[in-house]
């Protein structure tokens, strides 16, 4: 029987990465890096080869490999916690860090509740403006209310 897919693969790190995307919903497709490298720096070109050069060309989202962690790889990818003392790690690209723009405020709440908050201050507003237990105060410009008992209230 000839294997297709991601089923031509199997181990401990395709049986991962089958966990995560079941838990996270996502879909992935396994590709074997073309240079057959886990990933060194070119100091004459500038570049990242095999996995970390493929993360930092966009070309892979996600790698999940038996790669040893060192400080020049740190410095091209973030490495989650190693899951096994033997070195299996996750490496995904770092993220751009985005300046806040004018309504940064905004953003702890979606549109939607933003929607819902101002019209329920309005519905809250109108019921209050034809409230039958509204106060009432003198448009004859007295500075007192005087209550049955003939005192004076401050107004």
């Amino acid at each position: 029987e000839t294997l297709v897919g991601n089923n031509r693969y199997e181990g401990f790190n395709v049986d991962l990465i089958q966990e995560i995307s079941q838990i996270l919903g996502f879909n992935y497709t396994i590709k074997l890096v073309e240079d057959g490298s886990y990933g060194n720096f070119d100091r004459k070109k500038q570049k990242w080869s095999g996995m970390i050069g493929e993360l930092q060309s966009q070309k892979a989202d996600l790698v999940v490999a038996d790669i040893t962690i060192t400080n020049e790889r740190e410095q091209g990818a973030d490495f989650t916690m190693p899951f096994m003392n033997l070195g299996v790690t996750i490496l995904y690209k770092k993220p751009t860090k985005n300046d806040p723009n004018l309504f940064s405020f905004l953003s702890p709440f979606s549109f939607d509740v933003w929607i819902y908050i101002i019209a329920a201050y309005l519905l809250l507003f109108i019921i209050s403006r034809f409230s039958q237990f509204k106060k009432s105060i003198p448009q004859n410009g007295a500075k007192f209310l005087t209550d049955n008992a003939g005192l004076q209230l401050a107004r």
